[in-house]
């Protein structure tokens, strides 16, 4: 086993990774998605929606607990077998490839469109890229740091939009509730905001502190959740869920309007600030994708880090094409998400009757 795999994290690098591993490039446009269903309610939906980071990090939690907190390839061997535990393991490795490629050629889509005059952005994803393989490369512990320095530093970025508050119009989001039926249906779709979360299953095991690891699964589903469902209120009380379902980034937008007297451009403060977001989601993607390439392969951790960033790079080239990405998003991150949920339940069922077994 390489050394990235005995790395300890502590409990308060969990939460910031499994944070670090959802919000991303989806902020931008989640406000649009779930607004094309509940209207002005689409926020509702979206807080309601954290039900699905919350079932995922329970289920990864009960899984370990029922098995001794073994690293996440035992632990499907011993409830799989090695053959379907092979399966898992490279259903997860494109899982997270998808998302890294996704999340990369987002951000190039964004790059081109609003500072392509300032720098190439293939200059800029190739740079981040390699950063990236670079980061992950250290493991766990490496990632812990990263992902909570960077929340810190990044965290301002989420209270900009109070400043469109006294631009807002309380008539855009009422009445509250549009319909029932309308929350409801559109639930579904904001479950694909919170993908990502996956990742609690390959990085619970290290958390040095056990005792109280269950509630650490809590509150970082609850600060994704409210992340996203502030951002999406904001964005409806300012524009209206008409606009908001015609402009694809419609945060972006906001922070366009946004004035400062002492920057001419925000929305250029804003992509800087933003792309250390990007940084370590990408970085905790990646992680999991070199882990699972690692363990298939029995190629050492680092090794399997350059290996398997060419493959990264020709997904994020397929994807690039904004359109394109989305109906491939579209086609595909609905079945990746039922199906994890699925796995999750089922995982966490079974474990438990191995237990029960005395297996």
């Amino acid at each position: 086993m390489s050394k990235v795999i005995e790395n300890k994290i502590t409990k308060r690098q969990y939460i910031f990774i499994l944070i670090s591993a959802v919000v991303g490039i989806g902020i931008l446009s989640a406000p649009n998605s779930i607004c094309q269903k509940a209207e002005q309610s689409g926020w509702i939906s979206m807080f309601i929606g954290c039900i699905y980071p919350l079932t995922i990090t329970y289920c990864a939690y009960l899984s370990y607990k029922n098995l001794g907190f073994i690293d996440f390839y035992t632990l499907n061997e011993r409830i799989y077998g090695k053959f379907f535990t092979k399966i898992i393991f490279i259903f997860f490795m494109l899982t997270l490839t998808i998302y890294a490629s996704s999340v990369l050629s987002g951000f190039f889509n964004v790059l081109s469109k609003e500072i392509s005059f300032f720098l190439p952005p293939s200059m800029i994803v190739t740079v981040v890229s390699l950063t990236i393989v670079f980061t992950a490369s250290f493991g766990l512990q490496s990632l812990g740091r990263l992902s909570e320095i960077v929340f810190y530093f990044s965290s301002m970025l989420f209270l900009f939009p109070l400043f469109t508050i006294k631009k807002g119009d309380t008539t855009n989001i009422l009445p509250i509730i549009s319909s029932f039926e309308k929350i409801i249906s559109s639930i579904p779709a904001s479950f694909y905001s919170y993908a990502g979360i996956e990742i609690s299953f390959f990085i619970l095991p290290y958390v040095v502190s056990k005792k109280t690891i269950k509630n650490a699964g809590f509150i970082s589903s609850i600060i994704i959740a409210l992340i996203y469902t502030s951002l999406t209120f904001l964005t409806i009380y300012y524009l209206g869920f008409e606009l908001t379902t015609k402009i694809y980034y419609p945060v972006l937008f906001i922070m366009e309007t946004i004035e400062i007297s002492i920057i001419s451009d925000f929305k250029i403060v804003f992509i800087f600030l933003w792309s250390g977001i990007i940084l370590k989601i990408l970085a905790c993607d990646y992680f999991v994708i070199a882990h699972t390439f690692s363990r298939l392969t029995h190629i050492p951790y680092k090794k399997s880090c350059l290996i398997t960033w060419p493959f990264v790079m020709m997904f994020t080239i397929f994807m690039i094409p904004e359109h394109g990405r989305n109906v491939f998003l579209d086609n595909t991150i609905p079945y990746i998400v039922y199906i994890v949920l699925l796995y999750s339940i089922i995982t966490a069922i079974l474990s438990k009757l191995k237990v029960m077994k005395g297996i």
